[in-house]
């Protein structure tokens, strides 16, 4: 039993590094200009769920609520993208503990879409908000034991989405949780 416990504890160490050397490698690659994009049909609300599904096997403490609009065909990186989502969902879940629930939303609007993870955890400061897509900014909260990342996974995400021809916003109310969005368009 201590020794299942004790190769759980690492894995996840492992898995935590492995995070932060992807980060580490796509932040080298956009200040280099040389982040690749792999481009192709895909449908968004599909990566969302499946995006959703995996996260969802992950967490024991949140419940992953999906409120998705019409399906949308994007043109685009299927990848890059769900690794937008997936940081999203992760920060969510860590920056609301004892919530119990996240919601991810997409909606469909003239030749975009919008998607949006929303938490009802600690929020942001009112001052801090534009600051959330620096590199290296990292909202800390002694109250959260929360693993110490590099402060880039926000970035990356709002990068990648730039690249691809959409927007990044977040809107968040100190207490009370933080919903970060992101606009697509479906073909560019």
């Amino acid at each position: 039993k201590k020794s299942v416990e004790l190769l759980h504890k690492m894995e996840a160490q492992v898995d935590r590094l492995n995070v932060l050397i992807v980060d580490l490698l796509d932040f080298t690659r956009i200040e280099g200009g040389k982040l690749k994009f792999r481009e192709e049909n895909y449908k968004m609300n599909e990566l969302i769920t499946e995006v959703a599904e995996e996260m969802q096997r992950a967490s024991k403490t949140h419940k992953i609520i999906l409120e998705l609009g019409e399906e949308t065909e994007i043109y685009g990186d299927r990848y890059r993208i769900g690794q937008v989502i997936t940081n999203l969902l992760s920060n969510a879940i860590k920056y609301s503990p004892g919530a119990g629930k996240v919601i991810v939303s997409s909606k469909t609007d003239k030749g975009t879409v919008a998607v949006c993870v929303e938490d009802f955890g600690i929020g942001i400061k009112e001052n801090l908000i534009e600051k959330v897509f620096d590199k290296f900014f990292r909202v800390t909260e002694p109250l959260l034991n929360t693993f110490p990342g590099l402060g880039l996974g926000l970035y990356i995400a709002a990068e990648i989405v730039k690249r691809q021809g959409g927007t990044m916003s977040v809107t968040s109310t100190e207490g009370k949780g933080s919903s970060f969005c992101f606009t697509l368009p479906f073909k560019r």
